[in-house]
């Protein structure tokens, strides 16, 4: 009995014995396989960092969603583990894979480098434009500024008889009428020129020009006459006079056209002034019997003897002008009514006579307009007359203020048209940047789509 147990029991130990063995084996051969899987992993994650491995950690995913976070330059230009054990690909796989980034690689470079030249072409464009309007600018600046040669010349003149006219009036003041004559016989043929040139030869006819030929009248042909004296001295000294307050005559002496306009509105007084007050009485006898035979001023005569000459000039001016010429002026032929209607219709006396609502009444309001100013500033003339030193101080302020008009022109009209094309330069540059700034949005968003795709 004992026996059998023994046996029993090393048999149950021996069967013991071999199970032990046996998983023994079984778990030597599992370590074994782990053992080599993580050498395999280990392998394969050589090639990584710390921060590669937990990015795989995180990016690894089989949902189809993820794909938005992936790393795009990391799987098409470094090795990327994808999960299936791409190292256990064909070779021919491989191959095709690593062919396929290339030319991904190479479609991204060539859109990177058509980008950069589509914007280099852009901005080399915007910088020829720049460089373009800047000339512009250039030329249309000395065109404005720059004066002619013919200009500088008469510029030169200009101040030249200036200086002789003082001269001339101090010195040699019986020669000055000729000298007076000489200067409207060179300017006068120059305005016609110039005024038929451009359709203003209606302005020929206006109160100014008939005075000056009132005046040349006298001076050659008639001066013997006393009552053409008082009517030439009354609207010189008045109405032509105050003209360069009314009419702003400026004393522009680079310029034929605004230095003629002062002429023929500052010398006839000059000249009066010459003939009343400068020439020594036996010259005056001898050569301007007129002048010396009033000893003092008649006011009443004087307004009566200026109304006869003004009435002829006025009948003859509606007559020649306003009736002849109608259809011409209705064309657009320009007047000194017409301008008064015209450019002055929102302003004073040419609003009053725009108001009225026939023609005829608005020539006629006009007409006396023009004869009520006359009179108004001929009140001054029997003090002009009679004292030499207010007659002479008159002069010279309608002088100073036609050289202060003329001062004006240079300063603020060259200076506006500096400004208007500075103020057109801006404009053009901002435009430019405009573009530029276009360009680089549009550029800028083609490079952000080419990336997203």
């Amino acid at each position: 009995m004992k026996k059998s147990v023994d046996t029993s029991s090393h048999t149950a130990n021996n069967g013991t014995t071999e199970e032990v063995a046996e998983k023994d084996q079984i778990d030597s051969r599992k370590v074994s396989s782990s053992s080599s899987q993580d050498d395999a992993n280990s392998e394969v994650l050589d090639g990584y960092s710390s921060e590669d491995i937990s990015e795989r950690s995180l990016y690894r995913s089989d949902s189809a969603t993820s794909m938005s976070l992936m790393d795009i330059p990391k799987l098409l230009f470094s090795d990327f583990d994808w999960g299936f054990g791409a190292d256990a690909v064909t070779d021919g796989t491989r191959k095709r894979f690593n062919d396929m980034k290339k030319r991904t690689k190479r479609t991204l470079q060539k859109l990177r480098e058509d980008s950069k030249k589509a914007e280099n072409i852009e901005l080399h464009k915007l910088n020829e434009n720049f460089i373009r309007n800047i000339s512009k600018f250039d030329a249309r600046l000395h065109a404005n500024l720059q004066s002619s040669t013919t200009e500088k010349l008469f510029y030169a003149i200009a101040v030249f008889l200036v200086a002789v006219t003082g001269f001339i009036v101090g010195k040699y003041p019986d020669w000055f009428h000729v000298y007076h004559t000489i200067l409207f016989c060179i300017l006068m043929p120059i305005r016609f020129y110039t005024y038929f040139k451009l359709s203003f030869q209606y302005y020929l006819a206006d109160l100014c020009y008939y005075v000056n030929l009132l005046l040349m009248v006298f001076i050659w042909w008639a001066p013997n006459s006393k009552s053409l004296f008082l009517s030439v001295f009354s609207l010189a000294m008045g109405s032509l006079s105050f003209a360069v307050i009314t009419w702003r005559n400026s004393l522009v002496l680079h310029s034929i056209e605004k230095t003629t306009s002062s002429f023929i509105h500052i010398m006839p007084p000059l000249t009066l002034f010459v003939m009343v007050h400068e020439l020594p009485n036996d010259y005056t006898i001898k050569r301007f019997p007129a002048v010396a035979s009033i000893e003092n001023w008649n006011f009443v005569n004087g307004i009566l003897c200026t109304s006869a000459y003004y009435t002829a000039w006025q009948v003859l001016y509606h007559y020649f002008i306003t009736i002849k010429r109608h259809d011409s002026i209705k064309k657009g032929r320009v007047t000194s009514f017409t301008y008064l209607k015209q450019k002055k219709k929102d302003k004073g006396i040419g609003k009053f006579v725009n108001s009225l609502p026939y023609s005829w009444m608005q020539i006629t309001a006009f007409t006396l307009i023009q004869f009520g100013y006359q009179i108004l500033t001929m009140i001054f003339c029997p003090i002009w007359f009679r004292y030499k030193h207010l007659c002479g101080s008159f002069v010279v302020f309608i002088f100073i203020w036609a050289s202060y008009n003329g001062a004006t022109f240079y300063i603020d009209v060259f200076g506006r048209r500096l400004e208007k094309e500075v103020d057109r330069l801006k404009t053009e540059i901002l435009e430019l940047q405009e573009k530029q700034n276009q360009s680089e949005l549009t550029n800028g968003k083609s490079q952000s789509q080419t990336y997203s795709i």
